[in-house]
């Protein structure tokens, strides 16, 4: 039979217990309930899996559930890329806040002392929260627990303060943008000219344009197709992946200028491959490094970080350049479906989410519709 019963910590706050005995007679002991309901459901937990024989009996600590029943079946079924970024997440946060405590015995309590705990060195914790769930709903499926202390509605995430910086450039930011692109890059850097172009002109992902192959430019009809992107394997190493998802696979046109830019760069890299005795062919990745290998991920971003510096710009990252294409794109009145499509987005409320703050209303003309009609 279990009981539940309230104690006291040193610091005066009032926590809750419960004890139990197995089947075997031996007494156990769960501490740290912040509420007498939250010891009475789990109390009441006990009772109804010992009334269906699902005793639990196994005394797993929270890594050998994550190791055992977890990640194997986690990662035969994700994207590699995915995969890495989970895993990072348990080894740098949630592992060394659980790993070697016994799953049956960490409380809700424990829980939310490491949610504010990560908030301190991760903005998002929601969905840290979201994936240490995930090793307690196995662990009552395998009946190693009587409760998930982390289940919905038990945990109270900090709010995340907003963040000012800018998304994206407004009209005028990028037409700065452009001249710099032109005037610092384009003869100096005609790789890191032509990348951040095609990020800007096209509204790509950077993973998207770092895996474009020449076989993917048709310069006669202007237009490129996406279909795959560079991501990180199981081992942390580059090469080639599926988009972020079906609808990121689309084909976006280009303008005569763009066209241009491409011919020179192909040009240009023909001449780069022939004297360090790399091929050319349709197969050729666009953009390479010195060795022929993946563009390094981070180089976008440095190429214009020097730029922003330089022009006194507001920091905007390579992601940015994707907003600003999609925003200036639906302020000139492109119909917000056709944005949505370029974009590669699953649906058009995903755009609209997205860009409907990027940049505040400054103009009259709505306010004063509502005006006019009050004269009349």
């Amino acid at each position: 039979m279990a009981f539940y019963q309230k104690y006291q910590l040193k610091n005066g706050k009032i926590k809750w217990l419960v004890m139990y005995r197995d089947s075997l007679g031996k007494q156990h002991k769960k501490k740290g309930f912040r509420t007498k309901k939250e010891a009475q459901l789990y109390a009441a937990n006990i009772k109804v899996e010992r009334a269906r024989g699902r005793e639990v009996t196994h005394k797993l600590t929270y890594q050998e559930v994550y190791e055992q029943f977890f990640i194997v079946p986690y990662t035969a079924s994700h994207e590699e890329s995915t995969v890495v970024k989970v895993k990072q997440d348990f080894q740098n946060y949630i592992l060394p806040s659980f790993g070697d405590k016994l799953i049956a015995k960490i409380t809700t309590a424990d829980c939310q002392k490491a949610v504010l705990e990560w908030s301190k060195h991760r903005k998002n914790v929601a969905k840290l929260g979201q994936y240490a769930a995930m090793i307690f709903r196995e662990a009552l499926a395998q009946r190693l627990t009587y409760d998930n202390p982390m289940a919905a509605g038990l945990i109270k995430y900090p709010r995340t303060q907003p963040n000012h910086r800018p998304k994206g450039f407004t009209k005028s930011e990028f037409q700065i943008f452009v001249k710099a692109l032109q005037n610092e890059y384009q003869e100096q850097l005609p790789r890191a000219f032509t990348f951040l172009w095609l990020l800007a002109f096209t509204g790509c992902r950077k993973q998207e344009i770092s895996a474009l192959e020449w076989k993917d430019v048709n310069l006669d009809r202007g237009y490129i197709y996406i279909h795959q992107a560079v991501k990180r394997d199981l081992q942390n190493h580059l090469m080639i992946g599926k988009t972020k998802n079906r609808s990121s696979v689309r084909y976006i046109p280009i303008d005569n200028k763009t066209i241009a830019i491409l011919k020179t760069w192909q040009h240009r890299q023909h001449l780069e491959n022939a004297i360090l005795g790399l091929p050319n062919n349709h197969h050729q990745l666009l953009f390479t490094n010195n060795k022929g290998g993946f563009l390094t991920p981070s180089m976008p971003g440095k190429w214009l970080i020097q730029l922003e510096k330089a022009y006194d710009l507001p920091h905007v990252t390579p992601h940015g350049l994707r907003h600003t294409y999609g925003t200036l794109l639906l302020e000139a009145g492109t119909p917000i479906t056709d944005v949505s499509k370029l974009l590669g987005h699953s649906s058009i409320s995903t755009t609209m989410q997205v860009y409907i703050d990027l940049h505040p209303v400054t103009n009259h003309k709505a306010v004063n519709t509502l005006a006019t009609l009050a004269q009349n």
